[in-house]
C-alpha cells in the first residue's frame, strides 16, 4: 500500500511511519527534512512538505491508499496565549484544508483519508461515559476538535472513505506526556493531580500505532473511533501506579489552584479535565489491545530510556 503521512517527525508520527514502512510504502511529508532523515529506521520516502501552498508534494498524493494527516502545534508547548491558541486551531484546519484541494486535483483519488482528531472532543464530563456517538463538549479544545472534523463530509463527497481518530493521552517513555508525568517521580514529589477524581483515558503508543495500521488495512471501517484503552484511570489511580513502577512514592499532590496559576486555561483543559472515554467501535471491530491495563502496559516500557 501506498501510504502518505504529514506530522511524520511527531511522537506518534515517527513511530507509525516506522512501523507501516516495514510492510508498505510510506512517505512522510515533512518541513523537517533533517530531522526526518535521521528519525527514521526503515525505509521511508521524505518528501518536503509546505503546508500552505502546493509546491510540488502534491503529487504523491495521486494514486495513494491512504493519506493520514498528524499535522497539529503542540498542545503542551507553552502556557496558551492568543498567538499559540491561534495555531493549534490554524495549523490543523489549514492542514486538512490544503490536502482536500490537493486531492480534489488528483485524477486517482486516495482510498482513505484519516484525520487525527482527540478526546477533547468531548470537554470535561465528570463521570459520564463516552463513546464516538456522544456529542460535541464545551471548552478551547472540544471546539478545536469540532472544527478540525468538520471538513471531514467534504471528503466523503469526494467518495474517499474518512477516519476520524479521536486519541486520548498516548503513553511511552520515547516521548509525548509519560516522561513528563514520570519526572516529578524522580525528586520524590510525585503526586496525582487536583482533586484525583477525574477520568484520565489513556493509550499505549503500541496499541496507538497498531490501531491506526488496523483501521488503515481494513477497507471496510470508516467514521469516528476512540483511540484510548478500553479501561481508564481516575487520576490518583493512574499516579500511584506510575509511582509504584517507578518505585517511587505518590504522596505530594499537585493542588489545582496552583496548576492554574502556572498554566492558566492549559490546566482546565489538559491536567484537571475528566474524560471517561471507550473504545467501543474499534473493540466492536475486532482490534485487540495489548496493553489495555495500565500496570501491564507501564510493566512493558522500559524506564531507564525515558526523555526528560
Amino acid at each position: 500500500m501506498k501510504i502518505v503521512i504529514t506530522g511524520a517527525t511527531g511522537f506518534i508520527g515517527r513511530a507509525l511511519c516506522n512501523k507501516l514502512a516495514k510492510e508498505h510504502n510510506v512517505i512522510a511529508l515533512t518541513r523537517r527534512l533533517e530531522k526526518a532523515s535521521i528519525i527514521f529506521q526503515t525505509p521511508v520516502d521524505i518528501i518536503k512538505w509546505n503546508p500552505e501552498v502546493m509546491d510540488g508534494w502534491e503529487k504523491y498524493l495521486e494514486g495513494s491508499d491512504t493519506v493520514l494527516n498528524l499535522a497539529g502545534a503542540n498542545l503542551a508547548a507553552g502556557r496558551w496565549t492568543k498567538d499559540l491558541k491561534a495555531e493549534i486551531v490554524n495549523s490543523r484546519i489549514n492542514s486538512s484544508g490544503i490536502l482536500l484541494q490537493a486531492i480534489k486535483k488528483t485524477q486517482a483519488k486516495p482510498k482513505t483519508f484519516i484525520i487525527a482528531s482527540a478526546i477533547g472532543f468531548y470537554g470535561s464530563r465528570g463521570d459520564e461515559q463516552l463513546y464516538e456517538e456522544t456529542e460535541n463538549g464545551q471548552g478551547f479544545l472540544a471546539e478545536v476538535c469540532r472544527k478540525n472534523e468538520s471538513i471531514v463530509k467534504e471528503f466523503e463527497d469526494l467518495d474517499v472513505r474518512t477516519i476520524v481518530i479521536r486519541t486520548g493521552v498516548v503513553l511511552d517513555t520515547s516521548g509525548g506526556a509519560l516522561p513528563k508525568m514520570a519526572m516529578p517521580f524522580r525528586f520524590y514529589i510525585g503526586g496525582y493531580w487536583g482533586s484525583g477524581r477525574q477520568w484520565i483515558s489513556w493509550i499505549s503508543l503500541a496499541d496507538e500505532i497498531s490501531a491506526i495500521k488496523f483501521l488503515i488495512e481494513n477497507y471496510r471501517l470508516k467514521g469516528v473511533f476512540n483511540l484510548t484503552s478500553p479501561e481508564p484511570e481516575r487520576n490518583h489511580h493512574f499516579f500511584q501506579i506510575l509511582g509504584d513502577r517507578l518505585k517511587k512514592p505518590c504522596w505530594l499532590p499537585m493542588p489545582a489552584f496552583f496548576l492554574k496559576i502556572m498554566f492558566g486555561q492549559m490546566a482546565d483543559e489538559l491536567f484537571l479535565t475528566s474524560q471517561r472515554v471507550y473504545p467501543k467501535k474499534l473493540l466492536a471491530a475486532g482490534f485487540k489491545f495489548r496493553n489495555p491495563n495500565l500496570k501491564n502496559a507501564l510493566q512493558s516500557m522500559k524506564f531507564r530510556r525515558i526523555r526528560l
